[in-house]
């Protein structure tokens, strides 16, 4: 009997872990999927660095990056990403992540 009445009194624990992301947030392509997109993206621009594009340099690409970030409210969709060279996508991933920090 003592133990119903202990029980009840006993608040839950506190939820430990990463925050869950917001509602907004977009799940991206994976799989043969993702796959395919990334092919089309890197045809689309031709295999070039579009950060360097638009800096007058011409860089091979090799990664396929959304420009508004999906935690951002950034979607999936094709006109939302671009081929960045490596330099490139560190840098701005770089950038991303210290405004992530502050929110």
């Amino acid at each position: 009997m003592k133990l119903r009445t202990l029980g009840s009194r006993l608040a839950p624990a506190p939820r430990t872990g990463p925050k869950p992301l917001p509602a907004t947030t977009v799940e991206r392509k994976r799989g043969s999927a993702g796959m395919r997109d990334r092919a089309n993206i890197r045809a689309r621009d031709k295999g070039l660095c579009q950060e360097c594009m638009r800096l007058g340099r011409t860089t091979l690409g090799h990664v396929v990056d959304h420009i508004d970030p999906l935690h951002l409210g950034g979607d999936d969709l094709d006109s939302n990403k671009e081929l960045l060279c490596k330099p490139c996508h560190d840098a701005k991933s770089a950038r991303e992540a210290s405004v992530r920090a502050r929110i």
